[in-house]
């Protein structure tokens, strides 16, 4: 797409802070006088002509003014926009929200506050159980031949399953092995337990071959649900966004929502970036999305990335606040975390 510079660049980007403000088309005589372009309103109108048959303007009717296009958001998002910071009243409040004592609750705490001080949809998934660091490892006694196995991470208590021996156990002994494995694995993280890494590091610990690999069974079972619990908050504000009025507009958008594969998407699985990334209109996979943006990061707990937040509102978004509030969140949910 051809580079913008000089007044159609300006125009541009006039263009696309009236109709964030507004939600409607802008005009040009409206465009010269608020920004008091020095310029005549016939010079405005054929930049804005121009801009459109470039793709970043689109005129809705032959008679109103424009609206920028995903490809004019892009140029804004990229080049033109200014991040606006968090105040300090905001980050006391949301340092407030997230008061939890548990991983789960400040999670949930994290995609509240997002939707509330956004004004948008929000989503925050739980860190990733590949990501988690073994705290303790437990066999607890059902009897003589079976056990319950339970593994406790940094995050939370991945459930128990029942691992059989090949011979009659004692209850004294189940504590021995727990003991001898909780020391061997204690501070790795999950992802780091492969079989072969299991059978190198707690194998001597481990006379009965059977739980061995019970245990790796129940670990590779838990890493096909790569992440964890996913909260979703604030879907009713797409409601009142000027675009989706219409409840046969907003619909698609809701339901997405309602889907824990597809927000689970959205998040941007395998994405690592410390930096936010934005997504807007059709830059989105799912054609439900295409008059909304994403805005979404990554958050990292003790410098691993651990689980990712996003925000999802319409493309006419104040982008310079929102990416700076989910900056935000990330780096105070991760810091939250750290801290159990």
């Amino acid at each position: 797409m051809t580079q913008l510079e000089g007044r159609r660049r300006q125009i541009l980007r006039v263009v696309i802070d009236d109709y964030i403000v507004t939600a409607e088309p802008v005009g040009s005589e409206a465009a010269r006088q608020r920004h008091g372009l020095e310029i005549s309103s016939a010079t405005v109108r054929n930049e804005m002509a121009a801009l459109e048959e470039l793709g970043y303007l689109h005129q809705p009717h032959h008679s109103a003014g424009r609206i920028p296009t995903d490809h004019g958001y892009r140029v804004y998002v990229d080049s033109m926009v200014n991040e606006e910071p968090v105040s300090p009243i905001e980050r006391l409040r949301i340092r407030r929200t997230l008061t939890a004592t548990q991983f789960d609750q400040a999670v949930e705490q994290a995609a509240r506050a997002l939707a509330v001080i956004t004004e948008c949809a929000s989503v925050v998934a739980a860190p990733r159980l590949a990501q988690q660091v073994v705290r303790h490892f437990h066999l607890i006694p059902i009897d003589p031949r079976h056990a319950m196995a339970v593994i406790v991470t940094d995050a939370e208590v991945v459930e128990g399953k029942t691992v059989e021996f090949e011979q009659p156990v004692a209850p004294e002994e189940c504590d021995r092995l727990s003991q001898e494995i909780s020391r061997r694995i204690a501070g790795r993280p999950l992802i780091d337990l492969t079989d072969r890494e299991l059978a190198t590091v707690i194998g001597q610990a481990v006379h009965h071959q059977r739980v061995l690999d019970q245990i790796s069974r129940l670990l590779r079972e838990r890493f096909r649900r790569p992440r964890g619990r996913v909260h979703t908050e604030g879907q009713a504000n797409i409601l009142k966004q000027p675009e989706f009025q219409d409840a046969r507009r907003a619909q698609p958008v809701l339901s997405v929502l309602e889907q824990a594969e597809a927000v689970t998407e959205l998040l941007g699985d395998g994405e690592e970036s410390r930096e936010v990334r934005v997504k807007i209109g059709t830059e989105n996979r799912m054609g439900e999305l295409r008059d909304c943006t994403v805005v979404a990061a990554t958050y990292y707990v003790a410098d691993r990335p651990a689980g990712a937040l996003c925000v999802v509102g319409p493309t006419r978004m104040r982008y310079g606040r929102v990416i700076s509030l989910v900056r935000f969140l990330a780096d105070s949910l991760g810091d939250t975390l750290e801290q159990f």
